[in-house]
């Protein structure tokens, strides 16, 4: 497993500005759609970054560089006033194991790079279902006391508990390893990637 070096942080640093950037732009968006936009958001995300996650794997390709963005991403959002302990957690467990899934070789799979991204964008998404499923009324109170109406949480809660968790979870995976295919067609001739050989290996 290759080692990252000073220049690999840096080289995820800026591409995680980046994936800030497509954020941003994710969450206006999602406000057209309301509290089930937000339970979607990361999965929306995932989309539009399709081609940052995937170049990440070409460019720096090595073992903790998903768990570095999502660690700037997660201070970031902290600075912002949006830190969340149970988002930080979610969020991080599965920025590891996204590693664990496409950080291991040096030019990993589009599949497998989908996959992880997958599972990196429900990690985000769980920050706020998992309190939904399991400390709901101390989730809910956290956030009216940050200044969230009570009716917006209920129907944030509405997308995030129960089987309706579930559904905002597949939704996000699902974007989010669409984005890494659409990504790939976009850099595929720039990074002279094989069309034909590369989803496969």
């Amino acid at each position: 497993m290759r080692k990252l070096k000073i220049k690999d942080v840096v080289m995820t640093a800026l591409l995680t500005a980046l994936y800030m950037v497509f954020y941003m732009l994710a969450s206006c968006i999602t406000m057209v759609l309301g509290q089930f936009g937000h339970a979607i958001s990361p999965g929306i995300c995932g989309f539009l970054t399709g081609a940052v996650m995937f170049f990440v794997t070409r460019k720096v390709g090595k073992f903790f560089q998903f768990t570095i963005m999502q660690a700037i991403c997660m201070l970031i959002f902290s600075i912002m006033g949006a830190g969340y302990l149970p988002w930080l957690i979610t969020s991080m467990v599965a920025a590891v194991i996204a590693d664990f899934i496409a950080s291991r070789e040096e030019k990993p799979a589009v599949w497998k790079v989908a996959v992880a991204s997958g599972v990196y964008h429900v990690g985000q998404a769980w920050g706020s279902i998992v309190p939904s499923w399991f400390f709901l009324e101390s989730y809910k109170a956290e956030w009216i006391g940050r200044g969230q109406t009570p009716e917006a949480m209920d129907q944030m809660i509405r997308f995030t508990s129960g089987f309706m968790g579930v559904v905002s979870t597949l939704i996000v995976f699902v974007l989010a390893f669409a984005g890494v295919f659409l990504g790939w067609l976009i850099l595929r001739k720039h990074l002279k990637e094989n069309k034909k050989v590369e989803p496969n290996t």
